[in-house]
């Protein structure tokens, strides 16, 4: 369901892409208090951020995290409702960077980074790249190594 604007009324339908290997490729039945519904209403973006909340899916969550996907473990927070129905924000756990799922499944992340910056040198050397285009490819390669696997800005 939207956490964001509550207050308006959602204008919008949606499905959800669903990036499971054990799926039809998107998510299309949302439960409300009435019935199960085949979209999700949701509000028309304004530049502004705008998140879903997903709940109640137990193990499903388990399952993104498994190495079978090649995500690793997810961020989780933990959020807990006071007796004086105040929201308070536990713990937050973060997940796995790409490092670090590539050297679950035996590749050397350091390596990698190594053949990259290799890679780009001689693509300098050869007139192929610029120095600037050079260290943005190596900037970037080495700020992904360390992202989440998940989305990220």
């Amino acid at each position: 369901m939207p956490i964001h604007r509550l207050e308006e009324m959602p204008t919008r339908q949606a499905v959800v892409a669903d990036i499971t290997c054990d799926s039809d490729g998107k998510i299309d039945s949302f439960i409300d208090l009435r019935d199960v519904k085949h979209v999700l209403p949701l509000h028309e973006l304004n530049h502004g951020e705008y998140y879903i909340g997903v709940f109640l899916v137990g193990a499903y969550q388990e399952t993104l995290g498994d190495m079978h996907n090649l995500l690793g473990d997810i961020n989780v927070l933990h959020v807990r409702v006071t007796d004086e129905n105040k929201i308070h924000l536990d713990r937050l756990t973060p997940g796995d960077s790409v490092r670090e799922v590539l050297s679950y499944v035996e590749y050397d992340p350091s390596e990698m980074l190594r053949r990259i910056y290799r890679t780009s040198e001689n693509a300098t050397k050869a007139g192929k790249i610029n120095e600037d285009d050079r260290q943005l490819i190596n900037d970037l390669f080495s700020a992904g190594m360390k992202g989440y696997t998940y989305f990220e800005r």
